[in-house]
């Protein structure tokens, strides 16, 4: 079984191409995730203060159709079968019937009095709707290559309107702020994203960010025709590392 919701976007979740920004369709997923853990128990807040938060780890986003403004989509997601302290989310997005993304996630929980992660058997989470977990294209694991030239984009300061209720910034700004980096993306849609978090930035902390181009685009993305490489750091140490796939803007 899987969990669903149906949104209408809107005019502030898409670019000047009138296609949804990479960070909205992570937002649409987790936004559903979160309905599914308050209607299912726990939610979200009840886990928190009961002491314990999701953290994610890592996520594959593949994307084989534009969503645009007002249309109106469908969006699933589903609990994997847990292995040890490794939870695993699945996300489909549709629209007239047409999967347009897809997404395989891992997360963690950690204990915030211990600072531990906390194995399957302490988290309770069996209401939530489950299904088998999507097998992508793309791998959910994934090496930045080491002989790529990467050079500093930019930086940004995390703001208090950035993070979450752990005072670090929220994983759906990611795909946006790397994104916005790649050169001339103003002619171009996305086709994959791919990120491992690894650090996280806290409020108040300073985001550094370094990009290079493969010489060749992602054999595994049949879309991409550049794959853009990411690594961010936060306090010398690797924050974000993240593969993002684009093509030309289809008109």
């Amino acid at each position: 079984m899987r969990y669903t919701e149906k949104y209408k976007v809107t005019s502030h979740d898409v670019d000047v191409n009138n296609n949804m920004k990479p960070s909205l369709v992570l937002r649409y997923m987790q936004e559903t995730a979160n309905h599914q853990m308050r209607d299912r128990k726990p939610s979200y807040y009840e886990l928190f203060f009961a002491g314990k938060s999701f953290i994610i780890t890592r996520i594959t986003i593949e994307v084989y159709e534009q969503i645009h403004q007002y249309d109106e989509i469908e969006v699933a997601t589903w609990r994997c079968p847990e292995k040890g302290a490794t939870f695993i989310r699945c996300y489909e997005i549709t629209c007239d019937n047409r999967v347009c993304a897809r997404a395989y996630s891992v997360w963690a929980v950690t204990n915030h009095q211990t600072g531990k992660l906390c194995k399957a058997s302490e988290v309770d989470i069996s209401n939530y709707d489950t299904d088998e977990p999507l097998s992508l294209s793309l791998p959910n694991r994934f090496r930045l290559p080491k002989d790529l030239a990467y050079a500093k984009a930019g930086e940004k300061e995390v703001f208090y309107s950035d993070v979450d209720m752990n005072l670090h910034m929220n994983n759906t700004h990611y795909p946006d702020m790397l994104w916005n980096f790649i050169p001339d993306v103003m002619s171009k849609e996305v086709t994959s994203v791919n990120l491992r978090f690894m650090k996280e930035a806290p409020l108040g902390g300073k985001v550094e960010i370094y990009m290079g181009k493969m010489d060749v685009p992602l054999s595994e993305d049949s879309e991409a025709e550049e794959t853009w490489c990411f690594a961010s750091k936060v306090e010398g140490e690797i924050n974000v590392e993240a593969q993002i796939g684009m093509k030309r803007l289809e008109r």
